[in-house]
């Protein structure tokens, strides 16, 4: 299968012919992505009844203690998981420190998942070194993704206004969204994050290139 690499009038990229077709591995990473957001979603059906998802984030699904927190852990996982595979992929235009940063996201949510943070329950028995852990590394993680987004924000600036949208809105929500949710909907909220970080990961998996079509 042969790709026209005819530069496009408006974004300056390399225009795929209508014959383009999504390759394998991004495919897998694509459906590792969906995965992840439905464990997201079902995991708050199989913790107690007090558990809010619009009031609690997905780490207190998968809080210490918690029965059923496996599926939001596995969730963290398959995220992850999908990232670390992008990247190993290498994508056209990333450049080493957009990848060290997406990287960083991905090894990341691995330690998200491997350390558990405390109940949402009052009272709850928890151990203080492993909540703190699990925060270590979704801070880790959302550094990664917010600077590697900015980082191709600056390397595509060339790119049209509608081909820069994508970056622009999953950069915004990661960076805004944890500095302004309210603790009353931040389950909501960090659902809608994740939603659109899976969406940018998935346009990215679909627009690289097999090895054969990158030559």
């Amino acid at each position: 299968m042969s790709i026209s690499t005819k530069p496009d009038a408006t974004d300056g990229q390399p225009r795929t012919g209508s014959s383009k077709r999504p390759t394998p591995a991004s495919v897998s990473i694509i459906g590792l992505l969906a995965a992840a957001l439905i464990a997201f979603a079902v995991a708050p059906t199989l913790v107690a009844e007090s558990y809010s998802w619009v009031e609690f984030g997905i780490s207190e699904s998968a809080a210490q203690g918690v029965e059923g927190a496996w599926l939001a852990r596995v969730g963290m996982i398959l995220f992850g998981l999908a990232v670390l595979w992008l990247v190993g992929l290498g994508h056209r235009d990333w450049g080493p420190l957009a990848t060290a940063m997406h990287l960083l996201f991905g090894v990341s949510m691995f330690g998200v998942a491997a350390f558990a943070a405390k109940s949402w329950e009052d009272g709850a028995a928890f151990v203080e070194t492993e909540d703190a852990l699990h925060s270590a590394f979704a801070a880790t993680a959302g550094f990664g993704i917010v600077v590697g987004i900015a980082v191709l924000i600056v390397r595509r600036r060339r790119r049209s206004v509608r081909a820069a949208l994508p970056d622009w809105v999953a950069f915004l929500v990661t960076a805004l969204i944890p500095l302004t949710a309210s603790t009353d909907i931040w389950g909501l909220m960090q659902r809608i994050m994740f939603f659109a970080a899976a969406a940018w990961y998935a346009r990215e998996a679909w627009s690289t290139p097999s090895t054969d079509q990158a030559r």
